[in-house]
Formats: C-alpha cells, sequence, structure tokens
C-alpha cells in the first residue's frame, strides 16, 4: 500500500480491527470517501483529518507526514504497542493455537529453530 493518508489510517484501523465502513460512520463520512482517498491518495479537508486522527487516537501528523511526534514514554504510545501486540495475536493466532497444542519439547525444539532462522 502506498505510503500516504488513507494508508497509514487503514493501517491503524487494521490493527484496531475496526472495519472501513464502520469508522465512516464513526467520524460523520461516507465509506466512499475512505474508498476514494484510499484508492486516489489524497488528503481529506482540515476539519476531517482532525475528525479521523481523533478518532484513531493519533495525530493529523502522523497521518499525513508519517511522523508520530509522540513519545515513546508517553500513555499513548503503550496503547500503540498494545494495539500492534493484539493485531499481531489475531493475524497469526491459528498458527499460536497450534504451536501451544504441541509438547513442551516440540515447542522447545521449533522456539530454537525460528531463533537460528531469525539469525540468517
Amino acid at each position: 500500500m502506498n505510503d500516504n493518508f488513507w494508508s497509514r489510517v487503514v493501517e491503524i484501523l487494521e490493527q484496531k480491527d475496526i472495519s472501513r465502513k464502520e469508522f465512516a460512520a464513526q467520524v460523520g463520512i461516507s465509506y466512499s470517501s475512505i474508498h476514494n482517498g484510499v484508492s486516489l491518495g489524497s488528503i481529506p479537508s482540515a476539519d476531517i483529518a482532525l475528525k479521523i486522527a481523533d478518532k484513531l487516537d493519533t495525530s493529523i501528523e502522523y497521518l499525513v507526514y508519517g511522523n508520530n511526534t509522540k513519545t515513546e514514554a508517553s500513555p499513548d504510545s503503550k496503547n500503540t504497542s498494545k494495539n500492534q501486540e493484539q493485531f499481531l495475536y489475531r493475524k497469526n493466532k491459528d498458527i499460536i493455537n497450534a504451536i501451544e497444542r504441541l509438547s513442551p519439547d516440540v515447542r522447545s525444539s521449533l522456539r530454537d529453530l525460528i531463533v537460528k532462522i531469525g539469525k540468517n
């Protein structure tokens, strides 16, 4: 996906497991506004961008430029980190559940193999 306002919105929506239609209703815009924004790579008006950033708990600067002005020590960064962890878990839950069903010895061997692969 392109690195633009709407691609960052969509990425955050995926992390938060919110559909585009649901989000459009929350912000008070049409679904087609999001769809067209993604397709065209446009930036919405300032008032809509502000509503979007507020609903996504991020900054307009991040959505427009990809810069996050929030510091790592801020409580919001902990929420973002937690959201990313939740997104990764949901994305990989089938794999995680399959690994959990393995015996402890097999899980340990698999962990060692993954660590070795990660070093290469």
